[in-house]
């Protein structure tokens, strides 16, 4: 995604959160809640073919903790921002040259690497339901989303049938970086459903599911890997969540 791009979707995101105010009543929650969330996702992966294969999804795991504002005196429309931490992984099938050996690109992937992969996420969201939060007991609702992603160092092992070669960090880099080599983005479309807190029914939870697209391949750079190891990947994850 071109960096012209992701500044101008950036200055829009932080001159909504700027202007943003909580519209409701200063005596109610509505309009204004802290919402704290954890679920499990799916991961979609694709490696490039020239230099691995077989890619498998490991266990994806999110949990997050973000404040969310009304933009309107409906209590239909919300801005969030907060921050998540995403852990994830895929297991594939590449390429182990040791030390001082030729490097033949045969093709033959004989050797088992599992990525596992820490993420911290600054997720910047747009939230409208299609029915209002302080007379709807519940509420169905939509959710579009800008995320900052910052690749933490993660684990890598390296396997030839069952015995481990190697076991180490990786430090993971996208191959379009944003201002640094750890730093791109997604965008997301969530579908959810809330109970909302009334006076006739108290406490507020929500689930929601998610569906993210990445925009850079990231990658690692071991002395004994193939080079150009790129990896996509999509995610749907499924949170369930607490407001107060």
């Amino acid at each position: 995604m071109p960096k012209g791009l992701h500044t101008a979707l950036l200055y829009l995101f932080f001159f909504l959160t700027g202007i943003c105010k909580s519209s409701g009543d200063p005596n109610t929650h509505f309009g204004s809640r802290i919402r704290l969330h954890l679920g499990p996702g799916l991961g979609f992966y694709t490696v490039n073919p020239n230099h691995a294969a077989e890619p498998k999804q490991k266990f994806n795991f999110l949990m997050g903790l973000n404040k969310e504002f009304s933009l309107s005196r409906d209590y239909k429309t919300f801005f969030l921002v907060g921050v998540d931490y995403f852990y994830h992984g895929l297991s594939f099938k590449s390429y182990y040259f040791p030390a001082d050996t030729l490097q033949l690109y045969d093709k033959k992937f004989e050797y088992d690497y599992t990525l596992l992969i820490h993420e911290l996420q600054l997720p910047l969201q747009f939230k409208y339901l299609f029915r209002p939060e302080h007379n709807s007991l519940f509420s169905p609702y939509v959710c579009v989303a800008y995320h900052l992603r910052y690749l933490l160092p993660s684990s890598l092992k390296v396997a030839y049938y069952g015995n481990v070669k190697e076991h180490e960090q990786a430090d993971l880099k996208f191959k379009t970086p944003l201002f640094s080599e750890q730093l791109n983005a997604a965008v997301s479309l969530s579908a959810g459903w809330q109970k909302n807190s009334l006076a006739s029914s108290k406490g507020s939870f929500y689930v929601e599911a998610n569906l993210r697209y990445n925009f850079s391949p990231y990658y690692f750079e071991k002395d004994y890997s193939a080079s150009s190891l790129f990896i996509n990947s999509m995610h749907l994850i499924f949170q369930l969540g607490i407001r107060f």
